[in-house]
């Protein structure tokens, strides 16, 4: 194996580790954040004009006030532990933590909006039976909340390739990269996950999603280094 090999593998490996330790720490600590935020959000809720707050729309805007609140945190904790590779080469520090900051704040907050989606199984109706549903019939809810996902991807792509002053190839692939990691995360949600909303849910799915993420992203830190 040439040394340039070698040297390609350390840093991908090296940044998985970092990256899959970034979202372990991250979980744990933007979860202790998102409980803090509730009460705040909530007291937030008693002067913000916010259609719902004060009735049953209240419940929707506590869980992902405390998510967006959460993935925030998470999302510095994580850009923090990628600096240590990306150091090598770009100088941009600040402008890459908070554009991964407010990137993942969003893919948070549509994550959690399709955690809440339902795919497929029983609805309760008007009558008080329940109807058996599937993908198919759920398609409208599924196609929209999975849109607002790689909308999501597509911002935190293009503002961390700001951060970086990618060239425009750069910036093209690594956006596509982002795209293409959290679609595979919204069909892995849709197809055996569900139900996975809530404090608790989300943080988990992102931890243990997160190698897919390191190494795919990995992969593409080589190539965009270049």
């Amino acid at each position: 194996m040439s040394d340039q090999n070698s040297l390609s593998l350390g840093v991908l490996g090296r940044w998985m580790l970092l990256t899959v330790t970034g979202f372990i720490v991250g979980g744990v600590v933007g979860t202790g954040v998102g409980f803090v935020a509730i009460p705040v959000v909530s007291i937030s809720l008693a002067f913000l004009p916010l259609p719902g707050a004060q009735g049953q729309g209240a419940i929707g805007y506590l869980l992902y006030g405390s998510a967006i609140a959460a993935a925030v945190v998470a999302g510095v904790i994580i850009g923090i532990s990628q600096w240590f590779i990306l150091q090598r080469w770009f100088t941009q520090r600040l402008w890459w933590i908070l554009a991964s900051a407010f990137g993942w704040a969003g893919i948070a907050f549509t994550m959690s909006i399709l955690t809440y989606t339902h795919v497929a199984g029983p609805v309760g109706q008007p009558d008080g039976t329940f109807l058996e549903t599937t993908l198919w019939d759920n398609r409208e809810a599924i196609a929209s909340s999975v849109t607002g996902v790689l909308i999501a991807a597509l911002v935190i792509g293009i503002l961390q390739s700001l951060a970086l002053k990618f060239k425009p190839p750069q910036a093209v692939l690594w956006t596509v990269m982002n795209i293409f990691v959290f679609f595979i995360a919204a069909v892995i949600i849709i197809l055996w996950v569900r139900g996975a909303g809530g404090i608790f849910g989300v943080p988990v799915f992102f931890v243990a999603y997160s190698p897919v993420y390191a190494a795919i992203s990995g992969v593409t830190l080589l190539r965009v280094r270049d």
